[in-house]
């Protein structure tokens, strides 16, 4: 399964993580277990297998750690 365009574009990326984020604060999700739900929400958003892609999770974590 190729890697989704998404998780590869900078930009995409980030547009994605802002709209997940959105969700995740709306729900009232603590920031800290923010990245954990992003896990799931970018394999339903996108229709890709992360458990076989280990570089999703630390670009996630990046992700919140350079937002916040």
């Amino acid at each position: 399964m190729d890697r989704p365009e998404e998780l590869n574009d900078p930009k995409e990326f980030d547009d994605l993580m802002e709209n997940i984020n959105t969700k995740l604060a709306i729900a009232s999700i603590p920031l800290r277990e923010r990245p954990h739900m992003s896990l799931a929400l970018l394999g339903v958003e996108l229709d890709y297998d992360l458990a076989d892609d280990d570089s999703v999770y630390p670009q996630v974590v990046e992700w919140y750690q350079k937002r916040f």
